[in-house]
């Protein structure tokens, strides 16, 4: 691994001050004590949903927060954490996923996230990840407007 230099540093944080800009939904993930695999299979399962992630030692994830005028995302960071991020419109399903993983390795923790302009605390988020996900909610719209055709053809029959 290469050494961050000073310059290394401020053009990681130019970089990911950028990409989170730009992006809709960046999560900040607490995690210890997994393992490569774990992690992996992590990163797989959300590269799969469209999201990217990145390990980031913390003084440079609030250098980073603190140049986007986003200071309330710095508070809370502690142990080591993953920063995810992603341009999807479906945030609640990267969500469930992260909270899935939570439930199934017990190591990681969902800490912050800030999801458009607005920064969104753990609790939260809680609640948030218990919503439907888009093609859940596509499904059951889809379910309640064919009901009345399907009503009318069992009383044809």
């Amino acid at each position: 691994m290469k050494k961050l230099t000073k310059k290394r540093k401020e053009e990681f944080v130019k970089q990911m001050s950028e990409e989170i800009q730009k992006n809709n939904i960046n999560l900040i993930v607490g995690f210890s004590g997994l393992s490569v695999s774990e992690m992996q299979t992590i990163r797989v399962a959300l590269k799969e949903k469209g999201c990217k992630m990145r390990v980031v030692k913390n003084t440079l994830l609030d250098r980073v927060y603190k140049q986007i005028d986003c200071e309330d995302m710095c508070g809370k960071i502690g142990s080591p954490v993953f920063i995810a991020w992603a341009d999807e419109n479906d945030e609640i399903s990267i969500l469930k996923e992260l909270y899935n993983f939570q439930r199934q390795f017990k190591k990681t923790d969902v800490k912050m996230a800030l999801i458009g302009d607005k920064v969104y605390s753990s609790e939260e988020l809680q609640l948030i990840g218990r919503l439907p996900g888009k093609k859940e909610l596509e499904a059951q719209i889809v379910w309640i407007l064919r009901a009345p055709i399907r009503k009318m053809v069992n009383v044809i029959n």
